[in-house]
């Protein structure tokens, strides 16, 4: 009865209706429901329950089960999407030359036209429209919600390409000096996605380094971002007391502050898997297809599907670096897609090529597990529109020449072309 039980969910998934702007369903927009403050969740309207346990396998759910029918308002603020953006428009264009090349710029959509979007760009989604998480009582009632507003603002994006796999993206952009410290808690949040480009290894008889896993040439895809002005007030609302701040943002401090061991080189705290602390299991990623999906083979369609909108847990393959002090303040998380497994890491690269045609939606979190650690809240979220790697041109090695050419200066009179000025606290 309970395999027949599963059968019917399972039918009834593939029959039911898609959810605007994540399938290749329209793109009408439906209402919003209004938000909780105390518990993210809505006054109004039927979650969807999550199924599954709790372990990091289980996190994955079917997309139905991931996404809400969100309509064309940012958030709570009830401003629409196309007034806000016309508000923020075109921030930072890509240098001409040079190795600010690097830099994708930023062109902003409306978050229900997905279409609308420019190759090789990205847009802001400052209220994390689109994104569902866990609620208060997600322990008890299984159910997921909207997301608040993200607790970083995405400032810029860049694209660089390697012979190998590449951390602390603080110290090769910035040196190391940028952001500032907020009662033990950094300003300035760095993601490096780093995307093999090779062959997988055979994880028996291949030939690699056991230790550190697979590696070669590949992609790097770094975010950076910025606290924003609501996170700082509570951190020192509650004085850097955890015990005092809203949960999420109690996790957050706790994520930041966990005890990592220095690294003598680069003057960062870093922290490579199997990491010491609990605190540090809990970084969650979620990627959703917005749009583009229809230009793609029926097969590759199915195989993206398969993964759209099932967030995924940063653990085994997660790396933490962290600069905190004065006049700086940064961490930084490395997810090394290179030790993902055989099937995952060749199916990633044979979708090299399909990835120009997709509007993709990206949202970061920290797993709530218990009461005291929940509603999650976004920490940061962006759209990346139709990201063909096949550009991406700038070499890192061409970073570490740049700064010897300046004398080792990497700050904002060698590098202009990083946004420095928005990373900056208002």
């Amino acid at each position: 009865q309970q395999q027949q039980q599963q059968q019917r969910e399972l039918e009834q998934q593939k029959q039911a209706p898609a959810p605007a702007g994540h399938t290749n369903a329209g793109l009408s927009p439906p209402t919003v429901p209004s938000m909780s403050t105390s518990s993210n969740a809505p006054v109004s309207g039927s979650p969807v329950s999550a199924r599954g346990s709790d372990g990091d396998m289980e996190e994955f759910f079917d997309a139905p089960d991931s996404l809400e029918h969100l309509g064309a308002k940012w958030g709570p603020s009830s401003r629409s999407v196309t007034d806000l953006l016309d508000a923020a428009g075109i921030v930072l264009e890509q240098p001409g030359g040079g190795v600010g090349r690097c830099v994708i710029p930023r062109r902003d959509i409306r978050f229900d036209d997905p279409g609308a979007g420019e190759a090789l760009s990205w847009s802001a989604n400052p209220t994390g429209q689109g994104f569902k998480l866990r609620g208060k009582e997600y322990m008890n009632d299984k159910k997921k919600y909207p997301s608040a507003s993200p607790l970083f603002d995405v400032v810029q994006v860049l694209a660089l390409k390697s012979d190998a796999q590449t951390l602390d993206f603080g110290h090769l952009l910035f040196g190391g000096d940028v952001g500032e410290t907020v009662h033990g808690c950094p300003t300035v949040y760095i993601a490096n996605l780093m995307l093999p480009d090779y062959s997988p290894p055979n994880p028996v008889w291949g030939k690699y380094d056991k230790v550190k896993g697979p590696d070669g040439p590949g992609q790097h895809i770094v975010v950076v971002a910025r606290m924003t002005v609501e996170t700082r007030a509570e951190l020192e609302r509650s004085n850097g007391d955890a015990t005092a701040m809203a949960p999420e943002v109690a996790l957050m401090a706790n994520h930041f502050r966990a005890e990592t061991m220095a690294d003598a080189a680069t003057g960062a705290d870093v922290d490579a898997p199997p990491h010491g602390a609990k605190v540090r299991h809990c970084t969650k990623m979620v990627c959703m297809v917005a749009g583009g999906q229809e230009e793609l083979p029926w097969a590759v369609r199915v195989a993206i599907g398969q993964g759209n909108g099932k967030p995924f847990m940063v653990n085994r393959t997660g790396y933490f670096a962290r600069r905190t002090g004065a006049g700086c303040g940064s961490f930084e998380i490395g997810v090394n897609a290179h030790n993902f497994g055989p099937v995952a890491t060749n199916g990633l690269r044979n979708c090299h090529s399909f990835f120009r045609s997709l509007v993709l939606d990206i949202g970061v979190t920290l797993q709530g597990a218990s009461a005291e650690e929940l509603p999650e809240r976004l920490l940061f979220a962006f759209r990346a529109v139709k990201p063909d790697l096949k550009q991406v041109v700038v070499h890192i090695d061409e970073l570490e020449a740049e700064a010897r050419s300046s004398g080792g200066n990497k700050g904002p009179t060698a590098r202009p072309w990083l946004d420095w000025e928005g990373l900056q606290m208002p």
